[in-house]
């Protein structure tokens, strides 16, 4: 199944006194990263937020934002710890005499101690943590429809780029069939033409058998079979519930290794062209799967 790794999701709700509002962005990462800027009041839950996003999401930078406002339209007000304040102020001090530092103690230095402050109705806030979370999972819903969307123009775009490779590769079957019978016709020509001169008893068996096994160096059915398959599975796992980006990836290297070895093995310009044609395809592929959960 294929789901965008970026994507936007928000979600809000009105409760008694105060108004939840949240916003999900979601850009591409190798693994799943969630970074969050909360309310002072909530801020320990951020865990638990990153818990949420994590049973939906698996792939991607996550982005979150939560804002509290009271229904009268003023944010969430906050409050200072003056015990806390005076207790760190002395601790500068302490420090600004024991290793000599001449500046002056500014206020931007205490404010760098995030527990001086205090969000008001901390209580209050954790007693509506439980719709807090619904108004998250909404949120994170949102986000999955839009990444799902997505999703879905990605997969129509690598399936056409795939049925684009999978004609390719039946012109370099047909054209490999007649490459290494003309090829077999040159060499014994050759082989004729070489005898002729030199006058010399041959063994037209084993010169036989010596062209079997040169034409069974050029052909191309095992990689054919192969790469053919590969692709047919990659189709099976994009349509499957389960989240199949890593999957894909690797598929998409063993068929580049097939049409590798199909470029070594082709004595021919037409079949050469195609097979630049098809890594151009799969190129293609590789960068949309890097967009892919």
């Amino acid at each position: 199944m294929i789901i965008s790794m970026t994507g936007f999701g928000k979600a809000s709700k009105r409760l008694k006194k105060l108004k939840i509002s949240i916003e999900l962005r979601s850009i591409n990462s190798k693994y799943l990263e969630v970074s969050a800027r909360l309310p002072m009041a909530i801020s320990e839950k951020e865990s638990e937020i990153k818990e949420i996003i994590g049973h939906k999401i698996s792939r991607g930078k996550i982005n979150v934002m939560l804002s509290i406002e009271r229904n009268n339209g003023t944010e969430t007000a906050m409050q200072i710890k003056p015990e806390a304040v005076k207790e760190y102020f002395k601790l500068l001090v302490n420090i600004k005499k024991s290793t000599g530092i001449k500046e002056d103690i500014k206020l931007e230095h205490i404010l760098k101690f995030s527990e001086l402050f205090k969000g008001d109705n901390s209580d209050e806030l954790a007693d509506y943590w439980n719709d807090i979370k619904k108004i998250i999972i909404a949120a994170v819903n949102d986000l999955m429809k839009m990444k799902s969307k997505e999703g879905k123009v990605l997969e129509k775009d690598i399936l056409l780029r795939l049925t684009s490779i999978e004609k390719k590769i039946d012109s370099v079957i047909k054209l490999s069939g007649n490459n290494i019978s003309e090829l077999k016709r040159k060499m014994m020509e050759k082989v004729n033409n070489l005898i002729a001169e030199t006058k010399i008893e041959t063994d037209n068996n084993r010169i036989e058998y010596e062209l079997i096994l040169i034409s069974d160096r050029l052909d191309i059915t095992e990689e054919v079979i192969r790469a053919q398959s590969h692709i047919n599975y990659f189709r099976n796992n994009v349509k499957q519930k389960e989240l199949s980006g890593r999957r894909l990836n690797f598929l998409v290297q063993e068929i580049n290794r097939e049409i590798n070895t199909i470029a070594s093995k082709s004595n021919n310009s037409e079949i050469s062209q195609y097979v630049v044609e098809m890594k151009e395809e799969l190129e293609k592929i590789k960068e949309q799967l890097q967009n892919i959960e």
